[in-house]
């Protein structure tokens, strides 16, 4: 049964025959009860569904941060992952039905206007793998203090390894120790910057591919 908040003009919350009342993000509804059609799925529909499929199963892992990346773009009553995720969708996903996959360089874990992390080199090494960038902040929107975030993404088990927090732009290098279990694999790393004082991010960037030895 349907309840009605504050009075005969409040809120409905509850199900009432075919209608149902929630409320999210402080904007009320009242929706009918979807139908089960037995229509079957058409290939557009398949299509945009295997799509949907490649990208969560992409961002997922690393959702927290995803959402702090894009928490400051406008979105309406969207989250900062529905952003994310149609940000993927829109630009990253490549191939032909039923073989998607991502497009690592327009991938996008982050978005704004500090500027991002320039001429960087993933080095491997044995269970590691050593990065370097350019320490320069002559940039607009660049600062020595400015915290680095670095995820690096192996795409059979569809996980990360997220950096350690502690890296500066100011520092130049870090370094990420590797599961053994990826030796010999493929994984692509993204790098992206947050200034401390401010809590802006930068845009997520590319930086390539490496073999874990």
């Amino acid at each position: 049964m349907g309840t009605i908040r504050n009075g005969g003009n409040g809120a409905f919350s509850g199900k009432a025959g075919s209608f149902i009342g929630s409320n999210w993000r402080d904007i009320n509804y009242i929706k009918g009860i979807p139908r089960i059609s037995n229509k079957p799925k058409t290939q557009k529909q398949l299509e945009q569904q295997a799509k949907f499929a490649v990208a969560v199963r992409f961002l997922r892992p690393v959702k927290k941060q995803v959402e702090e990346g894009f928490s400051k773009i406008k979105q309406g009553h969207r989250t900062s992952y529905n952003v994310a995720l149609q940000q993927i969708l829109n630009n990253a996903i490549t191939g032909v039905y039923p073989d998607y996959t991502i497009d690592y360089p327009f991938a996008a874990f982050s978005q704004g206007p500090l500027s991002g992390l320039l001429g960087v080199v993933i080095l491997p090494e044995a269970g590691n793998l050593a990065l370097s960038w350019s320490t320069a902040v002559e940039l607009a929107n660049s600062f020595s203090d400015d915290i680095v975030n670095i995820l690096v993404y192996e795409p059979e088990s569809a996980n990360y390894v997220i950096g350690p927090p502690s890296v500066e732009r100011g520092m130049g290098t870090a370094d990420i120790a590797m599961p053994a279990e990826w030796v010999g694999k493929t994984v692509h790393v993204f790098v992206s910057c947050k200034s401390l004082e401010k809590g802006a991010v930068s845009d997520s960037s590319y930086a390539g591919a490496a073999t874990v030895i």
